[in-house]
């Protein structure tokens, strides 16, 4: 099985104890002898190697660029939620993240609970708006207006 391109274009880029280096890692690697190793470089210098395998077909073919573009309908798109998924009874879930006094101040002033957008877990908000919301599971941040 011949070597890729790549290792070969690696191995010529190297020389004297290096590349003598690097020849017996691919050979345990690929389990092909040094000397067929050596055999492969010289071809790859020598010139293009060509292969016996199918060639690929490239998906860019086909691609003719154009100076127009198609319209798209709108009117059948449907809207994106960009507000937060509240939460129907914040009682039941404990929204506390941080002990410190400043975290016990924000705590206090906990109003509404949403899920995180990210990983849904439970925030707890105070009712303020605009609001940034960043998630201490995931450190998702969020901002909502309503």
């Amino acid at each position: 099985m011949p070597l890729p391109n790549d290792v070969l274009a690696r191995l010529c880029g190297l020389s004297g104890y290096e590349q003598m280096l690097e020849i017996d890692a691919v050979s345990r690697n690929h389990g092909i002898s040094s000397d067929q190793i050596q055999q492969e470089m010289a071809a790859f210098q020598a010139g293009p190697v060509v292969s016996t395998q199918p060639t690929e077909i490239d998906p860019f073919a086909d691609f003719n660029p154009g100076a127009h573009k198609d319209l798209v309908d709108l009117s059948q798109a449907q809207p994106v939620n960009t507000g937060p998924q509240f939460i129907d009874k914040p009682d039941q879930y404990r929204m506390k993240y941080n002990p410190s006094q400043e975290g016990r101040d924000k705590q206090s002033q906990v109003k509404q609970a949403i899920i995180c957008p990210s990983c849904s877990s439970p925030l707890g908000i105070p009712d303020v708006r605009p609001i940034r919301v960043t998630c201490p599971q995931c450190l998702h941040e969020a901002f909502f207006n309503s």
